[in-house]
Order: C-alpha cells, then sequence, then structure tokens
C-alpha cells in the first residue's frame, strides 16, 4: 500500500509538473493567509513574484472558493483553512521538511522538531506561523482533565491568538508556569495564560504573585488558600508550554541587577527558560528564586512544548533543548541549520 511519501516521490518522477503547480498554488494560498487581509501587489512584492503570475493563481483559487476578498483585501475562505492543513504534510515532503524535521529530532535527542521556512529574526509571518504550528500541535495532545502550564514571553503571546477549542477533549484548566517576571503585561504568564485559555474556551487560574520572593515571604503567602491552590495546580500539570530566550537579552528585560548579570557573562551563560539559565553544554549555571514550575519538575511531564526560532536565537535553543526526550520543538529552518552547522563545528 502507498504512503503519502511514496505518492509524493511518484508524482515527482511521473508527473514533476503537476507537483510545481500543486507547490506553487499552495505557497500562495497560505502566504494569503500569514498576510491577510492582503492585495496582489503586496502579495507579488513578498513573493518575490510578478502581479501577472499572482493574478493567475490568485483566479484559479477564488474559483476553487479557497479564497475571498473584500474592500481590504483577499482572505482564505474555511475550505481554503482545509485545504491547507490537509496539503501541508505533501509540501513538507516535497520541501524536504519533513526529512529536515526527523533529522533534527535525531540530533537533538528530542521527541518530536515542527519546522517551518524562513527565518523569524527576518519575518514577522514566519514567526506567525510558528505560532500556528505550536497551537495546532497543542490541540493535537490535549486530553480531558487536563491542566496545562503557560510561560509568558512572546513566543507564546503570539501562539496564544492561534489556539482554538477542540470536540476532542473537555475540562482543560490553565495556569501560569511562574508568577510575574517583570516583562511587559502583554507577555506575562498571567495575560498569556487568560488570552489562551479564553480562545481554547478553557477554565483559568492565575497566579498573583511577583516570580521573586524572599523564601519567609513566600511561605507565609503559601498560606492562602487561593495562593496555594494556584500552586498545587501547577505542580499537576502534565503539559508545559514555553519560549527559549537569549540569556543576555532576558537578563536586560527583566531588570536583573548588574551583579547578576555579571555573574551570568562570568558563567558563560547562553539561555534562559522561565527563570533559568544555562551555558552552552547546557549546564544550569543560575537559577532565580521563583515561584511556580520548578525545573526539577519538568522532566516528569508528559509533554513540553517549547517555541522558539531565528538564526540568532539558534546557539541558545540549542544550549538548552539537547537530550530532552519529552520535548516537542517548533521554530523555523534557520535556526536548524544554524544549530546543525553549530553542532558540526564542535565536532
Amino acid at each position: 500500500m502507498l504512503t503519502g511519501s511514496n505518492w509524493t516521490s511518484l508524482l515527482q518522477r511521473m508527473a514533476p509538473e503537476v507537483v510545481t503547480i500543486i507547490e506553487n498554488r499552495y505557497k500562495v494560498l497560505r502566504q494569503i493567509r500569514l498576510l491577510q487581509p492582503v492585495g496582489r501587489r503586496v502579495l507579488a512584492e513578498v513573493m518575490q513574484s510578478t502581479e501577472r503570475i499572482i493574478r493567475r493563481e490568485v483566479e484559479f483559487l477564488r474559483e476553487q472558493q479557497l479564497i475571498d476578498s473584500n474592500r481590504t483585501g483577499m482572505f482564505v475562505t474555511p475550505d481554503g483553512e482545509n485545504m491547507i492543513e490537509a496539503f501541508h504534510p505533501f509540501w513538507k515532503e516535497v520541501g524536504g521538511i519533513s526529512l529536515l524535521e526527523t533529522e533534527a529530532a535525531s540530533r537533538l535527542s528530542v521527541r518530536k522538531v515542527l519546522i517551518v521556512p524562513g527565518d523569524a529574526d527576518e519575518s514577522e509571518w514566519t514567526k506567525d506561523d510558528m505560532a500556528r504550528q505550536a497551537a495546532g500541535e497543542m490541540s493535537r495532545i490535549l486530553t480531558d482533565n487536563m491542566v496545562i502550564a503557560v510561560a509568558g514571553g512572546s513566543s507564546v503571546a503570539r501562539m496564544a491568538h492561534y489556539v482554538q477549542p477542540t470536540a476532542e477533549a473537555s475540562n482543560i484548566t490553565l495556569v501560569p508556569a511562574r508568577g510575574a517576571l517583570g516583562e511587559e503585561v502583554d507577555l506575562e504568564s498571567n495575560t498569556v495564560t487568560v488570552r489562551m485559555a479564553r480562545n481554547l474556551e478553557a477554565t483559568y487560574r492565575l497566579l498573583h504573585l511577583p516570580d521573586i520572593l524572599e523564601e519567609e515571604t513566600l511561605r507565609n503567602i503559601q498560606r492562602d488558600p487561593g495562593i496555594s491552590g494556584v500552586l498545587d495546580l501547577i505542580q499537576q500539570a502534565r503539559v508545559l508550554v514555553h519560549g527559549i530566550g537569549e540569556a543576555e537579552e532576558m537578563s536586560y528585560r527583566r531588570g536583573l541587577s548588574e551583579d547578576i548579570v555579571h555573574i551570568l557573562k562570568e558563567k558563560n551563560a547562553v539561555s534562559e527558560v522561565f527563570g533559568y539559565y544555562f551555558n552552552d553544554l547546557g549546564e544550569m549555571v543560575y537559577r532565580m528564586n521563583t515561584v511556580g514550575m520548578q525545573m526539577e519538575h519538568v522532566h516528569t511531564l508528559d509533554t513540553i512544548l517549547a517555541i522558539a526560532g531565528g538564526k540568532s536565537k539558534a546557539r541558545a535553543i540549542l544550549s538548552y533543548i539537547r537530550n530532552r526526550e519529552n520535548y516537542v520543538l517548533v521554530t523555523d529552518e534557520a535556526a536548524v541549520r544554524e544549530m546543525f552547522a553549530l553542532l558540526e563545528s564542535r565536532e
């Protein structure tokens, strides 16, 4: 029996022109979704094509009722959305992304890697694509009565816009993974948790605490039933969603003291994950006295969904993600290829 991969191979050999037509139309449809609402001129510029070629493909997609338009521009219809999802595996196979994902998962020793084309350093649309992929992966792993811990940060905040309710799972509860880490309010875990829960049509609990507290203060606060209840829920989480930051950037964004910044530089900190800092070898070199999810608990979770991309962030991603077998990494092609280059330079 032929698999999807076999069919793709046969098509490429027997009718390569058909594969090219399908791939081009898929790219146009997918780009409209990323930019919508969008006009033909902007679409042609982004895709580095001519308006004549774009007009031809757009007319076909409109005839098939995969796109529509109004005064603001073209947008993808529900049928178009379904077509994008249906053709996504085919497109990854043709573009070599599937092989790259398999290789990345093997070389990084993680459960799964999902890769989108492009470089998040250069394109907001690549960031949106990563967010969509992460949201789709969350939908696939949801089960009844699940508790999900959600960290803050720009990547997870963007993902929150794309999560959708699912009939496959009920009684989902979202909790912030940590207290407030001193980021912009829109990027803090409480804010992201609320947005994600509402889009998922799930319930949520919030942790109204700063992330860093003195131990005696924390002991006193934990006696409060509301606070202790949320902390207990965080410990019950089976799924965690977080981003991966660059150590230096995150230390400044969080307003750490010059003494701590000096310590991080002295210990060659490269990456940061919800208050924990790691060097190139993946060793934890500094931890903030934080409230909520603890790194010691992470390896016991069923699934952790990490979202990070961009060539500039490859070193940070690599320093943290290796040998984490319960992780699904959502990233972009530029980051993966740079990680491969870094690995090869160290061999």
